[in-house]
């Protein structure tokens, strides 16, 4: 595929934008259990000078494993290292959306400052909150999709991947990525003193290895996990991002955020923050146009592959995002679904770990010398997100199903209609998805459970 090689290499900068989103204020709100319960850095864990440190190991540098690197340095006693194939973080497609619950979960992940810093990247709108789903064939507006009991400053944003990757780096340490590194292999190895444990060895294509005691598989579709089956679903989307300067001069080309529906693909054009995004389908009917503005503008070839049905394994490794549930190629625009899953994942990880430090926890000669009881902490992430994210994979069927009944309407313009709004609905339970939430009813149960499944398992 090698129109998707070339847009992986190429760098996307806007330079002029239609319109200015106004910056809001995104100060933190402290939870008012925030001695417990750690948001942004209210929370702040003395480190244990008796203990070694928990090595994590994130592969892969883009969305997920760059927002997991920020937040797990921030845990104590630990050493994180994200290990990116690519030589350096390259801008790829165009408009990524980062929805309510993203929101939710970013505005407890990052620092104030890269907050602010999000805050000011992201466009909503100047005249409609959400995103107008338009008719394919006419542009009628259907329905607007919007959170209106949540404050502007948590609503769902725009912007390009690549700033949103700057604001993540933001509050990634110095020297947390090593480029060039691709993972070919991960195998489970007793450490060089049988009596500490087990510990994941990485291998890599250059033939090198590292160690790790936790690994974050975080690398995309391609993930390197055994037996992955990625499909090409036989079509392509259009990606790209401009100066709004480039194609003012479209005529019927939206100043809002819209998204062109037909028959369960999806189509994206939205003004941004310094610029205008297009995610276009070939049915398009501006995408002759678009293409006469922009000659260069790249295909992306439309890819799935099937979800996992549990998200960690051998104890010591935990899938996020895409490596676990893809979705953002699957349909066009589906880019601000899957990245909002994946930080919620990551999200739902850190809780997990900072749920099991233990600073007075006392090893014996056999166990992890680190204060984290990982097998538990895996075990609180798998059952806060996999029930979750099963109930999503099952509703992309059902939305497969109801998109079938309303395409076998044809040309027959009025019953088109009638189906639509009989069957299109927009699911708040993913967009507006709590996992802070979940998580703790989660950990209010297993605390009580995990030690009876943990004996009976030994």
């Amino acid at each position: 595929m090698a129109h998707r090689e070339a847009a992986a290499s190429r760098n996307i900068n806007s330079t002029s934008g239609l319109q200015k989103s106004n910056p809001v204020s995104s100060k933190p709100i402290l939870h008012p259990t925030s001695a417990f319960y750690p948001i942004n850095s209210a929370y702040e864990a003395t480190p244990s000078p008796h203990h070694g440190r928990l090595r994590i190991a994130i592969i892969g540098g883009g969305l997920a494993g760059a927002s997991a690197a920020g937040s797990f340095a921030r845990l104590p006693n630990v050493q994180v290292t994200v290990y990116e194939q690519s030589d350096a973080i390259r801008e790829v497609g165009a408009l990524i959306g980062v929805m309510v619950s993203g929101m939710k979960s970013l505005s407890r992940m990052l620092s104030p400052d890269s907050l602010d810093a999000l805050q000011s990247v992201l466009y909503r709108g100047e005249n409609v909150d959400g995103i107008n789903h338009r008719h394919w064939r006419t542009g009628e507006i259907l329905t607007t999709a919007i959170s209106p009991h949540t404050h502007r400053q948590m609503q769902e944003g725009r912007c390009t991947r690549v700033e949103l990757h700057r604001v993540l780096m933001k509050d990634v340490p110095d020297g947390t990525f090593v480029y060039g590194k691709k993972v070919v292999q991960v195998e489970k190895v007793n450490k060089s003193n049988e009596r500490e444990g087990s510990e994941m060895k990485l291998h890599f294509l250059d033939n090198s290895t590292e160690c790790a005691d936790l690994v974050i598989a975080a690398d995309g579709l391609y993930s390197y996990v055994p037996n992955a089956k990625v499909r090409y679903l036989g079509r392509v989307s259009y990606r790209h991002v401009v100066p709004w300067e480039t194609v003012q001069h479209i005529k019927g080309l939206p100043t809002d955020t819209s998204s062109w529906r037909r028959n369960g693909e999806v189509a994206f054009m939205s003004p941004l923050v310094g610029g205008y995004s297009f995610t276009c389908m070939d049915w398009d009917p501006l995408i002759n146009k678009v293409l006469e503005a922009l000659p260069n503008m790249e295909a992306y070839p439309l890819e799935a592959a099937s979800w996992l049905g549990n998200l960690v394994y051998d104890d010591m490794v935990a899938f996020v995002g895409d490596a676990a549930h893809h979705f953002g190629k699957a349909t066009a625009g589906g880019g601000g679904v899957g990245s909002s899953l994946a930080f919620a994942d990551v999200r739902a990880l850190y809780l997990s770990l900072w749920r099991t430090y233990d600073p007075r926890y006392n090893p014996s000669p056999t166990a992890s010398k680190t204060p984290y009881n990982v097998p538990y902490a895996l075990h609180l992430y798998n059952e806060t997100r996999r029930y979750f994210l099963k109930r999503v994979e099952r509703q992309i069927g059902y939305d497969r199903l109801d998109t079938m009944y309303i395409a076998a309407a044809g040309d027959d313009e009025v019953e088109w209609m009638r189906r639509y709004r009989e069957r299109f609905t927009i699911n708040w339970f993913i967009l507006e998805d709590e996992v802070d939430a979940k998580w703790q009813e989660v950990e209010a149960e297993e605390r009580h459970h995990w030690p009876k499944k943990f004996k009976a398992s030994i």
